[in-house]
């Protein structure tokens, strides 16, 4: 029915559309040839009109005579026209009435080409003549002497034949346009609609799913375009679902093997899917579709707040923590989400955070060892000073003492500050640091630059050479300050009038810096301890002024340019002495 119903209308149109542009074409030659053979006998009229007006002018007949009568009679019909003297308005002379009927006929001043020839010397008019009984052509014109007017008049009927004869002429073509017009509509029509059907055809069986349809003959070269379209539609359908179908996967795979657990509520509040996360960490959740929170999660306060979500419709999220018997620590986020039925529906996201809890005691033991490491100095700081104010030392050497152990502890509290606002900077500060390509020469020269009085007081002499001239990726105040730390610990703990060498190597886009000294080497039990934050190999620390952070900040400011950092020990596989701090870093273009 569509096929005939899209035939019919096609080829209706078509004919209609065919028809009313003959018509058009057809009135419009019509009418230019109808006024071309009207401005054809006007002008031969006019011709006419101009000969007649020769004659009577040469004429010696007195006007309104019998003779003048005759003459024009004779004139009028051997030219085969009606000639007709008019001297104000009364017909004095014409070719087709006779002498007794030209008293009675009506004053012609009214006439419109009379009027017309008064007023310019000539007129035309088309009309009916009651006289003569006859459509004519009028043509008027003056002649000398006032109110004397020359009026030819030529049938009409002659243009209406020829007008005649060429409408039936446009008449017998229209009819055989048409009839064709209509014949070709009719093919085209059935050619079109079986295209269509063809195209309809293959495009209901891609939205039924059969995306291997393809059009693989093309009945026009006008719907080559549209059956392109669909076989590239089909194809990139085809690609598509392949596409969606791999991410269904994937999203299938991230949503069974992510670390958070999941668990989807319908619009009622009960259990829709949960992921494999979850039933890790609540083992009741295995097998709980259908089933409430509460009845798997045996938690009231999840109950609690999915109820309220579903029932508040300006609420839209959660958040709470719940402790577990076994000591786990669990973070909950509630959400609302609506559905493609317009349904609310709630997702619930569940969150370990036990690690977190155990690094923010590690956090509140950080602050707990750095107030006993600043309380230590501080009450040495506090009692020195009260001795010397309360009784102040005679001896000389005794007051230097007290004032040297004064400034030794003031040093190692500044140092233990200086160190764990760096630390906090490079590790607490929630963002990496500025990251910047860095010449490691002017860096390391800098370095070698801070401790070189350090150095020199004990006869240490620091070997450095071949340094590549290449840009690492870090910020100049950082490495140097992770150089800083790492060759004053050489220079502390390397013995007096020895050496210590700085090696530089590049291996593709790292950088190593090796910081080698002779000391008495680190114990390979604590080669990984001596990063950790406060931890000194010599218990007697604050004589020698370590803080115990230096390491530690060299580790997180070389994290923080994602390159690393370690030791090796013993150098000296004989003597089982000397450290090597080794530093890696990355290479910039």
């Amino acid at each position: 029915m569509l096929k005939n119903s899209l035939h019919m209308r096609i080829m209706l149109w078509g004919w209609a559309i065919l028809i009313c542009a003959l018509l058009l074409t057809l009135w419009f030659y019509y009418g230019t040839v109808a006024s071309e053979l009207t401005s054809s006998q006007e002008q031969s009229t006019e011709r006419l009109l101009e000969y007649v007006k020769w004659r009577i002018n040469k004429s010696d007949s007195q006007k309104g005579s019998a003779a003048f009568q005759d003459e024009m009679t004779r004139l009028g019909s051997r030219l085969g026209i009606r000639i007709t003297y008019i001297i104000n308005g009364k017909v004095v002379a014409d070719s087709k009435v006779s002498d007794e009927r030209l008293r009675t006929l009506d004053d012609h001043s009214s006439r419109p080409e009379v009027i017309e020839a008064v007023r310019s010397g000539k007129g035309e008019n088309i009309r009916h003549s009651a006289t003569l009984d006859t459509k004519m052509l009028y043509v008027a014109a003056q002649m000398p002497g006032k109110g004397n007017i020359l009026r030819l008049a030529m049938p009409y009927s002659k243009i209406g034949q020829r007008l005649s004869r060429v409408k039936t002429s446009f008449f017998i073509i229209f009819i055989f346009i048409a009839l064709g017009s209509a014949l070709v509509t009719f093919i085209l029509g059935r050619r079109t609609t079986r295209a269509v059907q063809s195209l309809s055809e293959t495009a209901q069986a891609i939205g039924n799913g059969d995306y291997s349809k393809r059009i693989r003959v093309i009945p026009g070269g006008e719907f080559y375009p549209l059956a392109q379209s669909i076989n590239t539609m089909a194809h990139r359908i085809k690609k598509h679902i392949k596409i969606i179908e791999d991410q269904k996967g994937q999203l299938d795979a991230i949503f069974e093997n992510m670390h958070e657990g999941v668990m989807v509520l319908n619009y009622k509040g009960q259990i829709e899917s949960v992921n494999q996360s979850l039933v890790d960490m609540f083992p009741s959740a295995r097998k709980c579709e259908g089933r409430n929170p509460l009845e798997v999660l045996m938690r009231h306060e999840i109950q609690d707040a999915v109820d309220s979500i579903l029932a508040d419709i300006d609420g839209e999220k959660r958040s709470l923590i719940i402790e577990l018997p076994d000591g786990r620590s669990i973070s909950a986020s509630i959400v609302a989400f609506t559905d493609y039925k317009d349904r609310r529906k709630v997702l619930l996201v569940f969150h370990d955070i036990s690690e977190i809890r155990k690094v923010e005691k590690v956090l509140r033991d950080f602050v707990s060892n750095a107030s006993h490491q600043l309380r230590t100095p501080l009450t040495s700081i506090k009692g020195y000073s009260e001795t010397l104010i309360d009784n102040p030392p005679q001896d000389e050497a005794v007051l230097k003492n007290f004032l040297s152990i004064i400034r030794n502890n003031a040093d190692h509290m500044s140092k233990v500050i200086t160190g764990m606002f760096a630390l906090a900077r490079s590790e607490y500060s929630g963002k990496k640091l500025k990251n910047e390509p860095t010449s490691l020469v002017s860096t390391l020269n800098q370095s070698i630059g801070d401790v070189a009085h350090q150095a020199a007081e004990k006869g240490i002499v620091i070997n450095c050479s071949n340094i590549p001239d290449v840009d690492v990726l870090g910020s100049h105040e950082g490495l140097v300050q992770i150089f800083d730390n790492l060759l004053e610990n050489a220079v502390k703990y390397a013995p007096e009038n020895t050496d210590i060498s700085i090696e530089t190597t590049t291996h593709e886009n790292d950088v190593f810096v090796k910081v080698i000294d002779k000391g008495p080497g680190i114990p390979h039990a604590e080669q990984d301890r001596i990063f950790e934050k406060f931890f000194k190999l010599d218990e007697n620390a604050i004589d020698n002024g370590s803080s115990g952070l230096g390491l530690a900040i060299c580790r997180s400011l070389v994290r923080n340019f994602n390159g690393d950092i370690w030791v090796e020990s013993p150098v000296d596989t004989t003597t089982k002495e000397g450290s090597a701090f080794c530093v890696k870093l990355k290479k910039t273009a």
